[in-house]
């Protein structure tokens, strides 16, 4: 089947509300990742907790996010994107702002809980906003761009937030944190669209399949979105793989005397800042097919490295490899998915996609565990490199009846 170029004069994809939509997430993903490597600290230095509560504690926040995502998908299509986002907003910053008065494993529980809820929200809100304002001939490149925000936050918090840690303590900490959320809040004032039309009524020629997505009411069918379960499918499995990195990669740098474990995520991310407007770019053009096989390929790549790894030349290598994978795959399954759904279903479309991540990740951190427990940490990234043939053999297997549709938007 012939693809058409996209045109070369394309409709502006810089607008204002943008670049407000990037900013907005980058303040509110750098206040997240300024508490992700911090909280452990706090938890055993701070409260006296030990591991085990730091796995409770770090573990809740995904957990609850997975519960509120289809949840938040379906009032963002039934209510409106930017009403919802703003006062999910507001409680992600008073969720913030709440840390400063924890003074107990508990409440920091309660806590965390309330946090994913309102992270669930936020991240969902702000991913279908993005899908909204960008052009649908330029949404996968779009999608890329505005996934470099995460990227930078990923870079930065991390360190940031163990800087303002060192120098002023945990009060300075959650202020500070508070002060990115705000500034995520103010940002969303920049942000005027047009929004997504309502769900229309049906018409004669609506087909049978819509006629019962059209039905009114709260259910599981309008909370989730049928159209994107195998694209969700393959971000599962992704998000289990990539769940080994977030939590054990720390670990496996002590083990093979790397000395800073952060070069993994500086590497990563700035090949994420090359990798991911080429990925969306190619994705417009050219479909999802030989992009996809690329980033496939990279990410058994990078786990093999790991595998092999004695020394920083391969771990750093395998930043990049681990960088060229999840920066396709990851923005062109979530630009797959709005693609394939009507204006009116990105929320449910975005909060499904962003479910089955969060659900993998949490999955992942488990089970993966629990492997490294018995193959040790180069043996569970081994696995790692096998669990990944699962998904690119969903996703191929998705046929060129469910690609062909990829780009029509």
């Amino acid at each position: 089947m012939n693809r058409v170029e996209a045109p070369r004069h394309a409709a502006p994809l810089w607008t204002k509300s943008f670049i407000f939509i990037c900013l907005t997430n980058l303040f509110m993903f750098t206040s997240f990742y300024f508490l992700l490597p911090t909280l452990p600290v706090f938890v055993t230095s701070g409260l006296g907790g030990d591991e085990s509560s730091v796995g409770y504690i770090i573990g809740i926040l995904s957990l609850t996010a997975v519960m509120v995502r289809p949840l938040s998908g379906y009032l963002l299509d039934a209510v409106g994107r930017k009403k919802v986002l703003f006062l999910a907003l507001i409680a992600f910053c008073l969720a913030t702002a709440a840390y400063q008065i924890i003074a107990g494993l508990t409440g920091l529980f309660l806590l965390r809980a309330l946090h994913g809820m309102t992270w669930g929200f936020t991240t969902t809100g702000a991913g279908t906003v993005a899908a909204d304002v960008v052009p649908a001939e330029r949404r996968g490149e779009g999608l890329g761009y505005y996934g470099l925000s995460n990227t930078l936050a990923m870079a930065a918090g991390p360190s940031l937030g163990l800087f303002v840690l060192d120098k002023g303590g945990f009060s300075a900490l959650f202020g500070a944190s508070l002060v990115l959320a705000l500034l995520g809040l103010l940002s969303l004032a920049g942000v005027s669209y047009e929004a997504a039309p309502r769900k229309p009524e049906l018409r004669p020629a609506d087909s049978a399949g819509e006629a019962k997505k059209k039905k009114a009411g709260l259910s599981l069918a309008t909370l989730f979105e049928p159209a994107v379960f195998s694209l969700s499918g393959v971000m599962g499995f992704v998000a289990i793989v990539y769940g080994g990195i977030v939590s054990f990669i720390t670990l496996l740098a002590k083990e093979i005397g790397v000395p800073n474990a952060g070069v993994y995520f500086l590497i990563y991310a700035l090949t994420l800042l090359v990798i991911r407007p080429w990925a969306g770019r190619a994705f417009d053009r050219k479909g999802p097919r030989q992009i996809m096989m690329i980033g496939f390929i990279s990410m058994i790549i990078a786990f093999v490295l790991l595998f092999l790894a004695k020394g920083i030349a391969l771990f750093i290598l395998s930043a990049v490899a681990m960088g060229v994978g999840f920066g396709i795959v990851q923005p062109t399954l979530m630009a797959m998915a709005i693609n394939r759904v009507p204006p009116f279903r990105r929320g449910a479309a975005n909060g499904t996609l962003m479910s089955a991540f969060d659900l993998g990740i949490g999955l992942g951190s488990i089970v993966l565990g629990y492997v490294s427990k018995l193959a040790g940490l180069p043996g569970m990234y081994l696995a790692c490199a096998a669990i990944i043939v699962i998904p690119a053999l969903l996703y191929f297997r998705l046929g060129e009846e469910e690609t062909a549709g990829a780009r029509q938007g």
